[in-house]
């Protein structure tokens, strides 16, 4: 556990961590080899639930798997604890695809050069794994907790979470918490410094259809018949200003005004995180001032086209007019934006531009959520990140780039949440090929886990 100040954790919580580090490591290996993908096979994700409850459920005084219409079911466990509060702990033990690229086989979790090579080895498997490691230490070496721990994990996270929708609608009253700690957020490359969010962007994914001919032409037609390559990508085009902002009318209009909170944590934020698979680097359109750049990063909504398909499967040579296309896009909102209001205003946008043919699909639809940095909890976290990374102050983000369910949480719920620092970096290819996360990282992330609690335990409130 490098970094962590000899100080940070109880005697017994330590040695029990330097003692138990083997079978620790080797149960998140056998997590990662479940092939828990959210959109793939639902026997591997019950799969995954099975496992994940044998597991889990001796920790715990109450624990259930819910099943859900969505395919995957919520697990809930309750551990009580001697006051009237309760702490939630979500996370979610499904992953992406593999997509391509891979140099490793995705669910072979093998250890090489002191990292867990595996699709889930940093997002989110390490969360689930090192929550209930740290539970487990807990009940080892402390008394019961002066407040309750109500661990979710879900396993429909990375397509919307609709299993935990579902749940929530039902169970809420039942969901009851005064702070949630969420799915980690990321440690810096080095290792020496921890992050810290408290909101994450909203979510918008449609595909647009457009088909102008019953069947592909041979190209020589394309004096006579439209492409509808050509007019989808022209639409695409039509979505974007010279500067790289979104031109699609009243987009901005409710995004919340920029704070000097805000502003505070920009100029405190390291730049943003370089990607050396890019040689061309950030879009020069958006110039190179390190701070606005940050500040787009972190704050601006934006606009993704992640795919275009037309032509059918041809070679690259075929001369064809295509009847049809498709693309996929992408919006990531922030607060105060809401994704069905971004629907409204794209379908105008294409019909005012005379791109009416044009079918929109909606895909996912996820708002946006921001919580305090000033809760109890909070505080805790960034005491925690402190003790634990050689004093560094950890870095805070209001809102994180990615998505997620934390409107449920954090919204619906009302609950208050923090994104404490966890396995990954910036470089473990999350959602990318060779996805990794270092062992000495895995046990750092039981061990905050662990301090963090015994910080709440001393300060006898969570909220």
């Amino acid at each position: 556990m490098t970094g962590m100040l000899e100080s940070a954790l109880s005697t017994s919580a330590r040695a029990w961590i330097e003692r138990e580090s083997g079978r620790l490591v080797a149960e998140w290996q056998e997590a990662c080899r479940i092939p828990s993908i959210s959109s793939g096979p639902a026997l591997e994700l019950e799969m995954m639930a099975t496992w994940l409850q044998q597991c889990a459920a001796p920790l715990f005084d109450r624990f259930e798997s819910i099943p859900t219409a969505a395919g995957a079911p919520v697990l809930l466990g309750w551990l009580d604890g001697t006051g009237p509060q309760t702490l939630m702990l979500y996370s979610h033990y499904d992953v992406v695809p593999v997509g391509d690229g891979w140099t490793e086989q995705p669910f072979a979790a093998e250890i090489r050069d002191g990292a867990l090579h595996a699709r889930g080895a940093g997002d989110d498997k390490a969360d689930v794994m090192a929550r209930l490691h740290a539970l487990e230490a807990l009940r080892a070496t402390h008394a019961r907790l002066p407040f309750s721990i109500l661990w979710l994990s879900e396993g429909m996270e990375e397509v919307g979470s609709p299993g935990l929708a579902e749940t929530i609608a039902v169970q809420r009253e039942r969901l009851r918490a005064d702070a949630c700690l969420w799915e980690s957020y990321y440690r810096s490359i080095d290792g020496r410094a921890g992050a810290l969010g408290f909101g994450s962007r909203g979510v918008l994914n449609v595909e647009l259809s457009l088909r102008l001919l019953d069947a592909d032409q041979h190209s020589g037609m394309a004096g006579v018949y439209r492409s509808a390559a050509g007019e989808l990508v022209s639409a695409l085009a039509s979505l974007t200003d010279a500067g790289g902002r979104v031109a699609v009318q009243g987009f901005y209009d409710t995004v919340a005004p920029f704070t000097p909170e805000d502003e505070a944590l920009v100029q405190s934020s390291p730049p943003v995180p370089a990607y050396a698979g890019a040689p061309a680097g950030v879009d020069p359109r958006w110039g190179s001032d390190t701070t606005e750049l940050t500040r787009r990063w972190l704050y601006e909504p934006t606009l993704c086209v992640t795919s275009i398909h037309a032509g059918g499967e041809r070679e690259a040579s075929a001369s064809v007019l295509p009847a049809g296309a498709q693309a996929r896009l992408d919006f990531r909102l922030v607060p105060d934006q809401h994704p069905t209001v971004v629907l409204g205003q794209l379908e105008r946008h294409l019909a005012q531009r005379g791109f009416e043919h044009i079918q929109v699909d909606l895909r996912t639809a996820i708002p946006p959520a921001r919580c305090s940095l000033q809760t109890p909890l909070a505080q805790a976290a960034r005491q925690a990140a402190r003790e634990l990374f050689d004093g560094a102050e950890p870095i805070c983000h209001a809102i994180v780039p990615g998505s997620g369910p934390l409107h449920l949480i954090a919204g619906y719920l009302g609950i208050p949440t923090v994104m404490p620092p966890g396995t990954i970096r910036p470089d473990s290819g999350m959602h990318g090929p060779d996805e990794n996360a270092l062992v000495d990282h895995y046990l750092g992330e039981v061990a905050f886990t662990i301090r963090l609690l015994e910080l709440m335990s001393e300060r006898g409130t969570i909220a």
